[in-house]
């Protein structure tokens, strides 16, 4: 497969109707899977565009090898996430856009639900869908709780006021509305979808469907845990004040041209969240949940994988102890 340069395609006389735009950076393995489960999507004219943005692990030459005429694997601008998607953003040929992260998945199906939805309700902007967490191994680790929704309510209102349903990448939005988002913003090195997410729910409804439409891998070499976390929380918590001034003044500080200052972050301090805390953490509430479903078997088996997952998390030895003495009520 040849490379592209990063130019516009050319509109030609055809156009898949859904482009999905797979950032890419040292994934490794799980890239295969990633790109697989895309491909195996059954009826949905589509293109995956591959953004590498500088890897060095041997992930491009394998996408470089696909011998599949739905693959378009492009050169990354190597300026952040941002960046790279607003390449995608400006190649996309499809009129409904998706992304998903080279080392996530999505399950069988998701591609025609999505564009289903969308097609049967043309005012809506965009539809979500829960998402689910996997581990380095592929293993569920569960999922977040996220209220129940009919098939079709509108969701943009409860995204408005900072309670995000879902992931971006659990998304599939009209690459015409565009025009009234804007791309993705350059400051947010990271944060940079959940700042998209609140500026695409100001742009018209979003649908909501209940099935499971992305599936998350955690592992310590993806951006959310290789980053400090201060750095984190920082480009969280202002995503949601910028959405909270928008909807107060009409605009916000970057928007306005303003500078907004970045937090100190010293050596050896603020430390990222590795991957196997999170993962310990999230396999408590699911070990919890089984055990108030009266799966006792299910809450301990859940419970030590917590406790492999992270030995020195307190709170997972806690819970494997309760779960196997506490009884139900």
């Amino acid at each position: 497969m040849q490379a592209e340069a990063g130019r516009p395609a050319a509109p030609g006389p055809h156009a898949p109707l859904v482009s999905v735009l797979m950032p890419m950076r040292n994934p490794g393995r799980f890239v295969e899977a990633a790109v697989q489960s895309i491909l195996s999507q059954d009826c949905v004219d589509l293109e995956l565009v591959i953004l590498d943005d500088g890897s060095t692990d041997g992930s491009r030459v394998w996408v470089d090898g696909l011998a599949d005429p739905r693959v378009r694997v492009v050169d990354g601008p190597r300026s952040g996430i941002s960046a790279c998607m607003n390449r995608g953003l400006a190649l996309a040929r499809g009129e409904i856009v998706m992304r998903c992260d080279s080392d996530d998945l999505f399950p069988p199906g998701r591609i025609a639900a999505q564009v289903a939805f969308l097609q049967a309700h043309p005012g809506f902007v965009g539809v979500c869908s829960p998402f689910s967490w996997i581990g380095p191994d592929g293993r569920p680790v569960g999922s977040p709780g996220i209220a129940p929704q009919t098939t079709g309510a509108d969701v943009a209102g409860d995204i408005l006021a900072g309670q995000l349903r879902t992931h971006l990448c659990a998304f599939a939005f009209r690459r015409a509305v565009l025009a009234r988002v804007g791309e993705f913003r350059p400051f947010f090195q990271t944060a940079e979808d959940i700042d998209f997410q609140l500026r695409l729910a100001a742009a018209g409804p979003v649908g909501f469907q209940p099935a499971n439409a992305y599936v998350y891998r955690l592992h310590d070499a993806s951006i959310t845990h290789s980053q400090p976390s201060v750095l984190r929380q920082f480009f969280e918590a202002t995503a949601h004040a910028m959405a909270r001034e928008r909807l107060a003044t009409g605009s916000d500080a970057l928007m306005r041209g303003e500078t907004v200052p970045l937090p100190a972050v010293t050596d050896g301090a603020h430390a990222p969240d590795r991957s196997g805390r999170q993962i310990s953490q999230l396999l408590v509430g699911e070990a919890w949940r089984r055990f108030l479903d009266k799966d006792r078997s299910g809450a301990l088996h859940t419970a030590w994988r917590a406790v492999l997952a992270s030995p020195g998390h307190a709170d997972a030895w806690r819970s494997l102890l309760l779960v196997g003495i506490k009884p139900h009520r």
